[in-house]
């Protein structure tokens, strides 16, 4: 029997330890004695040991001694084979330049999942409940359709030998289910249903299948959005957990190392704070990599097992096992998805999403009449109200940065161009109307109409949501995401000391859904079914209940406040009298794909972003 490490070191004497060069060297010259890893003839693996080469028993009147040649030819083959595809220590590629489709379809394609040998990419075509599951050789070209029945798929994987695709099939609940694909004509046979989800949901995009027959994926608690890391055993078709996330993180992506002994996990950690850590899958120890903002939308090893390959919001970055970043230069301005490397490492094949939301208006006396105020083919949201409701800022992304424009009199005017494209948090007006203020991760922007100019205010905190500016203090009402992952805490931002301080009822930080001032300056905040007053003694007040719907907005005034209720079906505006509770419905609105966001301060104009339209292409960078 001979070691990974033996391989490894007999063909790359000064390179760094890595399996998967060895692994894959190996199924390729299996595939080359066209042997099934499954049933070996030649090439025995002994796990967490190494290879040895058998052939079958000699019959006694032959000499052994004849066997020994064929042995060594088996040998010279493989390390031929390993010298031929790696000469060297491999370097990592860094500078692509070229972009190109995978598919010529004009249909959406999503759920990218390539094969171990880097022969296919099997992936989900079409939208919704009329999508199918597709494969396609990236050496000919031809396409092969792989479901037939229209429903919705996602979350695909490959077995280790390439022989099985498993995917989760999404109806009124999850199964997650696996076919065989004939090794000559490339259809799917003997569906195998596996497990059907019931308190879960599967959130990871990608499923990953161990030798062992272990199926990693990451999954969401419906009741209360828990997430954690789970694997199911093909054998007995259990499921256990491997890892829960715990505070405030929210596990996203899992990634296997081609060696399978560690899985890379990435998580929502705060308010636009992403981590990636490892765990060991034999020890179920695990130690941080690093820090990353703009969101991770896909998470990947790179051939070597040295480097994982991080999709950020728009762009790539390469992490290696010492914590180090760095970025992969390319031009694109679309949501980057489930980008991995190609089997050699020269290719990154990805999945890029194109967004587009508008806002529209409707007003107090025309509920169900919507007027399109901006429209372009890309993201336009947050619209926020000045004082005297006669305009309204809202970002757009509409340049490929993420920059804020005014909108007035039916003219769109660019106020802030976000020079860094940061990611912006929020925008507030000054109560004179004159300004704005909207914040990146630890820096404010105060942008003056009149001078068309804008000041940076550095802070030392990390990102926080701009809500509300006081009425007799230079400050801002300001939210930062608690630790359960939904609710928010409520604090008070000081622009003149640039402090912050988290406001606390009994001893405890508050936590919130929605929140407001008063022109006395007392804060209001709600829970789901609750809205609670801070009054100037710091002392909670509840202040009104809801008996069945959820409480997603509230805006205090003198005499009353005015609160919006959600539920399945739609919207509701109710004023609420503070002295005499009297509840009167000012506006209804259904739930047909439109989002209401902002509403006029004497709420008779009322903005809503339209459902995204979501455009997705498959590509390979070069």
């Amino acid at each position: 029997m001979v070691s990974q490490e033996q391989i490894f070191s007999a063909v790359w004497p000064n390179a760094t330890f890595s399996p998967s060069y060895v692994q894959r060297c190996i199924a390729l010259l299996r595939k080359a004695l066209n042997e099934d890893s499954k049933n070996p003839r030649y090439i025995i693996t002994h796990p967490k040991r190494g290879y040895s080469l058998e052939v079958a028993e000699p019959q006694l009147n032959k000499p052994k001694r004849l066997y020994l040649p064929a042995l060594a030819i088996l040998i010279v083959m493989l390390i031929g084979i390993v010298s031929w595809l790696y000469p060297d220590t491999p370097q990592v590629k860094t500078h692509f330049t070229k972009l190109m489709p995978i598919s010529s379809s004009e249909e959406n394609e999503s759920s990218i999942s390539l094969s171990h040998n880097g022969e296919y990419v099997a992936f989900v075509r079409g939208d919704k409940s009329n999508q199918a599951i597709w494969l396609k050789n990236l050496r000919s070209g031809k396409e092969i359709r792989l479901t037939q029945k229209q429903s919705t798929y996602h979350s695909l994987g490959w077995s280790s030998d390439d022989s099985e695709i498993v995917f989760v099939h999404q109806q009124d609940t999850q199964t997650l289910g696996y076919f065989t694909l004939d090794k000559l004509t490339l259809q799917p046979a003997n569906y195998r249903e596996v497990y059907t989800f019931k308190d879960f949901t599967v959130t990871s995009q990608q499923l990953k299948w161990a030798s062992d027959n272990h199926i990693y994926f990451i999954e969401k608690r419906q009741s209360d959005n828990h997430t954690q890391l789970s694997a199911i055993d093909l054998t007995t078709q259990e499921k256990r957990v491997i890892k829960s996330s715990a505070g405030q993180d929210w596990m996203k992506l899992q990634a296997l190392s081609p060696s399978q002994q560690s899985i890379a996990l990435a998580y929502e950690a705060g308010q636009n704070k992403y981590r990636v850590d490892l765990l060991d899958i034999k020890t179920s120890t695990t130690k941080t990599l690093a820090i990353v903002e703009d969101s991770v939308q896909g998470l990947s090893w790179h051939p070597d097992e040295q480097q994982l390959l991080i999709s950020n919001k728009h762009e790539l970055q390469l992490l290696n096992l010492q914590g180090q970043l760095k970025k992969l230069a390319f031009n694109n301005y679309h949501i980057i998805r489930d980008a991995h490397f190609s089997l050699s490492g020269n290719d990154i094949l990805m999945e890029l999403v194109k967004i587009d939301v508008d806002i529209t208006r409707s007003t107090r006396q025309a509920p169900t009449q919507f007027e399109t105020l901006v429209d372009t083919s890309s993201i336009d949201f947050l619209p926020v109200y000045s004082p005297d409701s006669s305009k309204f800022v809202f970002e757009s992304h509409r340049f490929g940065t993420k920059q804020l424009f005014l909108y007035e009199n039916s003219t769109q005017t660019l106020i802030f161009s976000n020079p860094d494209n940061e990611e912006l948090f929020g925008i507030v007006w000054s109560k004179n109307g004159e300004e704005v203020i909207t914040a990146s991760k630890n820096t404010l922007f105060r942008i003056n109409f009149k001078e068309k100019s804008f000041v940076s205010i550095p802070h030392s905190y990390h990102s926080f949501y701009l809500r509300e500016m006081y009425h007799h203090e230079d400050a801002i009402l300001v939210s930062y995401r608690a630790a359960d992952g939904v609710t928010f805490h409520p604090a008070k931002f000081d622009l003149e000391t640039l402090e912050l301080t988290p406001y606390t009822g009994s001893g405890k930080r508050l936590a919130c859904y929605a929140m407001d001032i008063d022109q006395q300056d007392q804060v209001y905040f709600s829970n789901e079914k609750q809205i609670f007053r801070l009054n100037k003694n710091k002392e909670l007040e509840t202040v009104w209940q809801s008996t069945a719907k959820e409480i997603i907005g509230l805006s205090a005034g003198a005499t009353m406040m005015t609160v919006t209720l959600a539920d399945k079906d739609g919207y509701e505006i109710n004023e609420i009298g503070f002295k005499t509770g009297r509840n009167k419905t000012i506006f209804t609105g259904k739930d047909d794909g439109k989002m209401l966001i902002n509403a006029s301060h004497d709420f008779q104009q009322f903005l809503y972003l339209t459902e995204p339209k979501r455009t997705r292409t498959l590509v390979r960078l070069n």
